[in-house]
């Protein structure tokens, strides 16, 4: 019988083989009737799964197979589902060109046409290469491990100059027949650079040439067997200081997979991969001797130091999981030494901008960067993935917090409120200040950097990842992007190209984890078609209800020409009598502007804070916009509600980051305001516990305190770790909710002096947002007994 069904099998193969573009209905009539005449019915029930699926499909295939792409996805289907489960192979590692050419000859010559749909991220992982690979380097060497028949370096072609970029390209791969469509794809278009080796990737040499600048694994490692040894000998050809390595292929990870190695694997957005795909999806692809197993992927992470990883799904052939993944050397990257440098100065946070000499031994501050690294390397594993990244913005956080949990992959605000304005005004910045900030959306941060004579370091601090993550984008930008690209992002919030763009010039910028995030999240968020980057995080949803109302009531004409009008005159015309009695009616006030649920989830303002607002929430609002009317030009000097009802800025009316004379400071090369921001992604507290003694001059913690609960002791230790951090002299820069918070009381027993800088009064505005009720400085002045001081503030509660 098993004779039988092979002649089955061969003979159903046969016309399949044979079929050309131009076959006609006797092709497909002979080639049912031969297979007809092999398969009686009485042997079906003896056939083999395969030979009864392929019984099924007969039909279907006889009807596609009528024109060149047809036969091709004909012969895919054979060589993949069908024939796996008869040919005879060998699990010798002498025979492995062997088994390589049973599965590839047949389908060498159509092999690219009938992988496109199933070989996903391979353009998108040559383009995030490409981007990191060092610009002002010539003659760069290109090794394509498994490259097949050439394709990976027909897509790198249109992304760069291969003549002008590379010096030498060897593509290996074990497969003959592989080359020789490589060879014919390299004769046809004309490469004299290109070099087709068909060789083993566990021991090939390349000539005259020491080491590698790149090298690539396209869907290749999942098809081999010696691993290990095509890894580790990828790593001794690999260029030590700059060299990148980048591995797109299929994978099945778990959570369980990153036990005590989660801070070296570049972040863990959609890494896990539920039971069901993972095990569907490795059996499936065994039958091809195609291996998803998560140790091939978890020895790369090993080996090498991880870049970038990003971890995706190939949502056309049911969720199918791949990763693209770039490295480097672990040990001898060029970003070591930098990251070490910045660490090692006399704090882990408070590194001058220019680069010093490392300290050793005990003069080395701890901090929670070394400790990890330190951690890392008694393990024999890579530092975290933060210690390999071009830019030095972001410090280490640890991603599996349960702190993150509340945040649900989100941040809050796309746009900061605060004044920054008045804070110059305020606090009268040099570059002798060392600034800490909440983060919020950066917008404050930049607008201190952008300064005449910006502070030499400014720290932004927020609990929320993701917020971090959108702060990391804005100085992206703002480091790579033409004035015309910021401006679309992150101006009108839509920009045509966001994936493109991330890959090849945001990427090298940003951390592997907000790479991760911009990659899932970007392309909807600044989606051209939709409403625009600035209807995202949670205070969205406030945006949106009063476009409705709007709407709703007829208005949005009038709202178009409350932000066009010229004279306060005009304005205050248009507000009073139109916008106003729309957006403060009673069924608005009661539902939802009084509404603690819709408070913090719409407008970011928790429970504590909303307390302090008095016995009417709606007056509170009502107070805070009423005088911004007459105050200043929406149109021109307000862009915080210019934004709130365009969903856009203008250019003569934006944040400071967003001005192209700002741009050209931020975007050059040397000295950039920029390399004075680091972002820490943890509460005020710990950040301050880890910044050396009086080494801040100014802290502005917006309305953060706001939140704390009067009975607790959550103020008094913050206010403790704040004067521990201050310089004397250094100050305090708050806003809050009332017009004397509780706490003011906790810094004057503190050693603060405290004095309002701003106190709203009804009918008036103390700046262009007027949220706040109040604006006060508190200035460090008295030295005390750091014992006393914290025996004195519990006694009080």
């Amino acid at each position: 019988m098993t004779g039988n069904i092979n002649t089955v099998i061969a003979d159903i193969a046969s016309p399949i083989g044979s079929i050309s573009e131009t076959a006609t209905d006797a092709a497909g009539r002979n080639f049912l009737k031969n297979y007809m005449e092999h398969v009686a019915p009485s042997e079906w029930l003896s056939l083999n799964a395969a030979t009864i699926m392929l019984s099924i499909l007969a039909p279907l295939m006889l009807t596609l197979a009528c024109n060149e792409t047809a036969r091709s996805i004909v012969l895919f289907c054979w060589a993949c589902f069908i024939k796996p489960f008869h040919a005879k192979s060998s699990h010798s590692a002498d025979n492995q060109q062997k088994n390589l050419e049973l599965f590839y000859k047949t389908q060498a010559k159509i092999y690219d046409k009938t992988r496109e749909v199933l070989l996903q991220g391979r353009f998108e992982a040559l383009q995030l290469a490409y981007s990191h690979l060092p610009k002002n380097k010539k003659g760069l060497i290109w090794i394509d491990i498994g490259g097949g028949t050439g394709l990976n370096i027909e897509k790198m072609s249109q992304i760069c100059s291969l003549k002008d970029t590379f010096q030498a390209i060897y593509l290996v791969d074990l497969s003959p027949s592989l080359c020789e469509v490589a060879r014919e794809r390299a004769d046809r278009l004309k490469w004299t650079n290109v070099h087709i080796m068909c060789a083993d990737a566990c021991d090939f040499e390349i000539p005259q040439h020491e080491c590698a600048d790149l090298i690539t694994f396209s869907y290749s490692l999942s098809m081999m067997p010696p691993y290990y040894a095509v890894i580790d000998h990828a790593y001794e050809l690999l260029n030590e200081n700059y060299g990148i390595v980048c591995s797109v292929d299929f994978g099945v990870q778990s959570s369980a997979h990153v036990t005590g190695r989660v801070n070296n694997i570049g972040g863990l957005m959609n890494y896990h991969i539920p039971w069901f795909y993972r095990t569907f999806w490795r059996i499936w692809f065994e039958c091809d001797k195609v291996f998803l197993d998560p140790s091939r992927r978890e020895y790369l992470e090993y080996r090498f130091g991880t870049l970038k990883s990003i971890n995706m799904r190939n949502k056309t052939l049911g969720n199918i999981p791949y990763y693209i993944w770039l490295g480097v050397n672990k040990d001898e990257d060029h970003m070591l030494s930098h990251r070490f440098k910045v660490l090692a100065a006399r704090s882990p946070y408070l590194a001058p901008v220019e680069q010093g000499t490392p300290l050793k031994g005990s003069q080395c501050p701890t901090s929670k960067e070394l400790e990890v690294a330190a951690s890392n390397t008694k393990k024999g594993l890579p530092f975290p993935s933060l210690f390999y990244q071009r830019e030095i913005w972001r410090a280490y956080y640890d991603e599996l917090s349960p702190h993150y949990d509340q945040f649900k992959n989100q941040y809050i605000y796309a746009f900061t409120w605060e004044d920054p304005r008045e804070d110059a005004k305020i606090l009268n910045l040099t570059a002798d200040d060392t600034v800490l900030a909440i983060t919020s959306a950066c917008d404050n941060i930049l607008a201190y950097a952008a300064l005449p004579n910006p502070p030499k370091r400014i720290h932004g601090v927020d609990l929320n990842p993701f917020q971090g993550h959108l702060a990391e984008l804005k100085l992206a930008a703002s480091r790579c992007l033409t004035y015309e690209e910021i401006w679309s992002l992150f101006g009108e919030g839509r920009i045509a190209n966001f994936k493109k763009l991330l890959l090849c010039k945001l990427a090298p910028h940003l951390s592997s984890n907000a790479f991760q995030y911009w990659m899932s999240e970007g392309a909807r968020a600044f989606d051209i078609s939709g409403h625009g980057f600035y209807d995202t995080g949670s205070t969205r949803w406030a945006l949106r209800l009063a476009r409705y109302i709007f709407k709703t009531m007829g208005l949005s004409g009038k709202v178009t020409e409350l932000c066009k009008a010229r004279t306060i005159r005009e304005q205050q015309l248009i507000w009073n009598k139109y916008i106003r009695p729309a957006l403060f009616n009673p069924i608005v006030g009661k539902l939802l502007v009084g509404n603690p649920i819709f408070l913090w989830k719409a407008l970011g303002v928790p429970t504590n804070q909303a307390e302090m607002m008095g016995s009417s929430t709606l007056q509170y609002i009502i107070d805070t916009m009423d005088p911004l009317i007459s105050r200043s030009l929406i149109s021109t000097d307000n862009y915080f509600y210019y934004l709130t009802l365009n969903g856009r800025y203008s250019k003569d009316n934006c944040p400071v980051y967003l001005k192209e004379k700002v741009h050209e400071i931020f975007a050059s090369e040397s000295n950039s305001p920029l390399d004075r921001i680091r972002l820490h992604t943890d509460t005020l507290n710990n950040v301050l516990s880890r910044l050396a003694q009086k080494s801040l001059t100014v802290a502005v913690i917006m309305d953060h305190m706001d939140w704390f609960d009067p009975n607790g002791n959550d103020a008094n230790h913050e206010i403790t770790a704040l004067y521990n951090a201050l310089q004397f002299g250094g100050r305090v820069l708050l806003r809050s909710a009332a017009t004397h918070p509780w706490y003011i009381k906790s810094f004057e027993d503190m050693g603060f002096v405290c004095e309002p800088a701003a106190i709203r009064r009804s009918g008036e505005s103390i700046d262009r947002v007027n949220m706040y009720a109040s604006t006060w400085i508190c200035t460090k002045t008295i030295e005390l007994d750091a014992r006393r001081r914290m025996s004195s503030l519990d006694l009080t509660h």
